[in-house]
């Protein structure tokens, strides 16, 4: 092959990783076989490359698909498929996901909101009525009668009050809810502009076809249907959110068992094991019930849940060892002391108000990176307002704990109790019942912040990683540097339990070097972990590795490992680390290799 041949071969290979690969014309949902779909691009190719013919895209097809014998034209067609990562016609699957997309967007989303509407307008009534019921009391002919008994007047206006409350706090909820539906469901696009959704349809119907898991391709759409199928249980059972809150963390055990037993387990017995294991947590309708008519049973069974699952037990190690509590953990250490004692009427009004200092931690916490480019504290923050930051801020706060600890918790127990509307009854249940709930809420609360806070995540990354890639690679390659390198160019992907994840580059070279994270990680833990770490990633040697495979990636004349443009950034960064001049030298080599390679 001649040099002007192997130029536009060359075109070709780029061509079809770049354009080819991303294209999302409409003529691709038309295509009946893989012989039409590969044909068409063909086509796409010739008029795209100058000087690129069937013979020579034959060419840079067979070297892409050395796996393939080709015999006939029609399977150079069907191969190019192969390249490109098609496991499903584009035509079957755009189908389904229109489909999908009306049964959804359309029909589902139209049902939930003429629900919420009416339920909306409901409750606008009863706050009418209420307000009427209030004023003709307030407005009632006064008698200056000695001997006249305002008890009964009295008790109807804390009635009335206390319902006015509710209602507010039910109707403030579902507008919450109904707007982070929106928000969702505007995630898959600007449902308001056709063009857009046709786009986005296609681009999904390309991203299915292309997916080898039979079961990913089937979920594409499940968080849409997931969210407006709470949104509808939230509508049409007003306690729905209550208890789910109260059973949270039981359920997030049981998941994290069964995502350990997938691995050790067969998968029919895994199940067998997770459905044996949340057979014990109550349904939502009984717990309902019983709190409305049975005082006794109802705290029974919450006395079950907790020993059941160990939720105390838990929530005591946890906060031991938080790193975003570190600072409070006395005080909720001794709160829960009092619990166990049943000193319920300290307890209830002590952790009523502490959540909203647990919610503080979490804030700054969750704002920690954030402050580096912007130094903004929320030191004057309301709970309504901490919890509505740390939702804009766009952490992983759980949506159900936004809306509950927002409106309900706020409304209804912390107010309760700081503005003296909490009186304790030890001749009756409540107290017990009451902290019983609040210790469910706070089992939630500190589940939450752990698995999600920064500084929990940037402990968990550091913690033990040299070790435990040292167990895991046992290659001649050093067992650490290919997932630092990974980390540095955004590609690696932490799979846990509760969800898939992956941090920035420039956020986790701060995790290593910055020592305003230095400082947090040796208030809960030795800091040699973190220093020995340091060292490997300014080292000489790691960043040689890095040159070497950055050098692969050049070679072969694209950027196969998708390389975040942040990696640039974080190589310019470490210049102002305490590093030797032979890593400095090297580092130069680096960032201009790194340039190169994003000019492809």
């Amino acid at each position: 092959m001649n040099e002007e041949k192997r130029s536009i071969c060359d075109a070709i290979f780029s061509a079809i990783q770049d354009d080819i690969r991303n294209l999302c014309d409409t003529e691709i949902f038309t295509q009946s076989t893989f012989m039409e779909l590969g044909e068409f691009f063909y086509g796409k190719l010739i008029n795209s490359v100058e000087g690129a013919t069937v013979d020579l895209i034959n060419t840079v097809v067979s070297v892409l698909n050395k796996n393939s014998n080709q015999a006939e034209q029609n399977e150079y067609y069907e191969n190019l498929c192969q390249v490109l990562g098609f496991e499903l016609l584009p035509k079957e699957a755009y189908d389904t996901v229109c489909s999908k997309f009306n049964e959804l967007f359309v029909t589902k989303f139209n049902s939930v909101v003429q629900k919420y509407n009416c339920e909306i307008n409901r409750l606008r009534s009863r706050l009418s009525q209420t307000k009427s019921d209030s004023d003709a009391i307030k407005e009632k002919e006064a008698s200056l009668s000695i001997v006249r008994d305002i008890t009964e007047d009295e008790e109807k206006l804390y009635c009335l009050s206390a319902e006015c409350n509710s209602l507010r706090t039910r109707k403030e909820m579902l507008e919450h809810a109904f707007h982070y539906v929106q928000s969702v469901m505007g995630g898959f696009c600007n449902l308001q502009d056709t063009s857009e959704i046709d786009y986005a349809i296609r681009k999904t119907a390309l991203a299915i076809s292309k997916e080898e898991s039979e079961c990913i391709r089937n979920s594409y759409f499940d968080v849409y249907k997931t969210c407006l199928e709470i949104f509808e249980d939230d509508i049409e059972r007003d306690y729905m959110l209550f208890f789910k809150v109260k059973i949270y963390t039981a359920i997030e055990k049981a998941n994290k068992k069964y995502h350990e037993d997938f691995y050790k387990l067969k998968e029919e017995e895994a199940i067998e094991a997770y459905k044996e294991y949340i057979s014990a947590i109550p349904k939502i309708d009984d717990l309902h019930h019983w709190r409305t008519t049975d005082a006794s049973k109802y705290s029974e069974i919450l006395s079950s849940l907790i020993e059941k699952y160990e939720l105390v037990d838990d929530l005591k190690k946890l906060i031991n060892t938080s790193v975003c509590l570190r600072k409070r953990k006395t005080i909720l250490s001794k709160s829960i002391w009092q619990y166990e004692n049943k000193e319920y009427e300290i307890f209830n009004n002590l952790i009523s108000i502490l959540i909203e200092g647990l919610f503080a931690d979490y804030l700054k916490d969750t704002t920690t990176f954030a402050r580096f480019t912007r130094m903004t504290i929320y030191e004057d923050a309301v709970l309504k307002d901490k919890i509505r930051y740390l939702a804009e801020s766009q952490s992983d706060v759980y949506p159900e704990s936004t809306e509950y600890f927002m409106f309900y918790f706020n409304n209804l127990i912390r107010n309760r109790v700081a503005h003296g509307r909490y009186y304790s009854n030890p001749s009756t249940l409540n107290d017990e019942i009451f902290a019983k709930e609040l210790i469910l809420d706070l089992c939630l609360l500190v589940h939450m912040f752990v698995r999600t806070s920064e500084t929990e995540r940037m402990y968990r990354f550091v913690h033990g990683y040299q070790a435990y890639y040292q167990k895991l690679i046992k290659n001649s390659e050093h067992p650490s540097y290919g997932a630092l390198f990974n980390d540095m160019i955004g590609q690696k992907i932490v799979s846990e339990y509760d969800g898939i994840r992956s941090y920035r580059p420039m956020q986790v070279a701060y995790w290593l070097v910055n020592p305003y994270y230095e400082k947090i990680y040796e208030q809960v833990e030795d800091k040699s972990d973190l220093l020995s770490l340091r060292d490997e990633f300014l080292s000489k040697e790691f960043w040689e590795y890095v040159y070497e495979r950055l050098s692969a990636v050049k070679r072969q004349g694209y950027d196969y490992l998708n390389i975040n443009r942040e990696f640039s950034s974080v190589i310019k960064a470490l210049f102002r680390c305490n590093i030797s001049n032979e890593t400095k030298q090297i580092l130069g080599k680096v960032n201009a290799l790194t340039n190169t390679i994003f000019a492809l």
